[in-house]
């Protein structure tokens, strides 16, 4: 009901928004707060489609079809969900052919390793997610990874291939 029961961080809890439908009312300080779930929502459909429909390319102008998804604690473990979710979902399956996504939650160089192994800059995003941008492990990674992007496809090509995901 957007009373501040998260105390940590002072805030309300109101994860029941994010599936209220567009015409829903929630009230936190005063403010209805679906309409700008909605618009956040919007923005995350048009880039999804624009990245599944091939108009968003690399630096190089090829498509991208690699992702990997850097994060840690909930920043990691929810897309993770999603994606296993997802994979029974036949029409989502369908739209994965040819693509593929990678976890990086760990910041030990073995798995910076293995999760960029065999993939080309050039087909790759990035997405960093993380509520604060201030996890010393997911800035450690998403460092280690833009150098990867910047020493091979130089540093105008990180506007292409890194994205960041956040509250």
């Amino acid at each position: 009901n957007g009373e501040k029961i998260n105390s940590t961080e002072n805030r309300s809890v109101l994860h029941v928004a994010l599936r209220a439908p567009r015409d829903a009312v929630i009230n936190s300080d005063g403010v209805n707060v679906v309409p700008e779930v909605w618009s956040v929502k919007d923005k995350i459909k048009q880039f999804s489609e624009t990245f599944r429909s091939g108009s968003w390319v690399g630096a190089t102008g090829k498509p991208l079809t690699n992702v990997v998804s850097v994060g840690i604690g909930g920043s990691f473990l929810g897309p993770l969900f999603v994606h296993t979710a997802l994979q029974t979902d036949p029409e989502a399956a369908e739209s994965a052919k040819g693509r593929q996504l990678r976890f990086l939650a760990n910041v030990d160089p073995v798995d910076v390793a293995r999760s960029i192994k065999d993939l080309d800059p050039e087909t790759t995003l990035v997405v960093v997610v993380s509520k604060t941008f201030t996890t010393a492990e997911t800035m450690l990674n998403a460092r280690t990874i833009k150098e990867w992007i910047v020493s091979s496809l130089g540093p105008q090509a990180v506007s292409k291939h890194m994205i960041a995901v956040s509250t």
